[in-house]
């Protein structure tokens, strides 16, 4: 994976959009149950998760991992109680006893990884044996699919963001499907970094095909798929309606 061909124009507007939903990414502490001693946030970027955790439930002990060395000299720097690693080979800790977190990870894994890449993903996230994994990402489900609603679909090309959605079509082809228009919805307002965000792909795998990769040695524990309130928010207030499709999805594996 090529880090400089994909660096962030802006990080700070980056991080700043990454911290509104912090909250959210905790989604998974009052769901597990059977006891376990560490924490893993996998794409930790700056640490800011592990930072707003830290102080809540301190009885654990934190990990970060993220690709980026930059983001990792930002975490140590941002969280001095916690180790942080560039290099997944350099984490020496019992997965067994420890919980995988990925937060909005995936779909970057994919859209700018290699199929080896993707590969290696999976192995370290399913074969290594935590004894929880928790995902929140971007996700649409296969059932969900239809074609593009016209009347949603001509209210944003008459909108004030036509132009970032002309920009989005060169992209990604004409918008047909609902898909692919939600897709736009989810990164029109990102247009500090528009250059990377356009082409990153929001929507990489279905939830029917995650479902698929769970192996028999996890069961699953916890499963929503749900819209995030910010974004119902942001839509009907610039386009006055909110898709009826689900955007994310929250899920945790125990180890069996």
């Amino acid at each position: 994976m090529n880090i400089e061909e994909n660096r962030i124009s802006d990080l700070n507007i980056y991080l700043t959009r990454m911290q509104r939903s912090i909250l959210d990414k905790m989604f998974f502490i009052d769901k597990v149950f059977e006891p376990f001693e560490n924490i893993v946030d996998f794409g930790c970027a700056n640490g800011e998760l592990i930072k707003a955790m830290l102080p809540m439930f301190p009885d654990y002990k934190y990990i970060g991992y993220d690709i980026s060395s930059d983001m990792i000299a930002a975490a140590k720097e941002n969280v001095s109680e916690a180790e942080f690693y560039s290099s997944w080979e350099d984490i020496h800790i019992p997965f067994e006893n420890s919980l995988l977190n990925i937060s909005s990870t995936i779909h970057e894994v994919y859209s700018y990884g290699s199929e080896e890449d993707i590969n290696v993903f999976w192995e370290r996230v399913l074969k290594s044996g935590f004894r929880y994994i928790a995902i929140r990402d971007m996700m649409f489900t296969q059932a969900q699919q239809r074609p593009a609603d016209p009347e949603q679909l001509q209210k944003v090309r008459s909108s004030a963001y036509g132009v970032w959605l002309e920009d989005f079509e060169k992209v990604w082809g004409e918008i047909k499907d609902q898909k692919q228009l939600v897709h736009f919805l989810l990164k029109y307002k990102y247009t500090q970094n528009w250059e990377r965000e356009v082409r990153e792909n929001y929507f990489p795998i279905s939830v029917e095909q995650l479902m698929e990769c769970i192996p028999d040695t996890y069961r699953v524990v916890y499963k929503e798929t749900f819209t995030l309130p910010y974004i119902a928010w942001q839509l009907r207030k610039d386009f006055g309606f909110t898709p009826k499709e689900h955007t994310h999805i929250k899920l945790i594996l125990e180890k069996r």
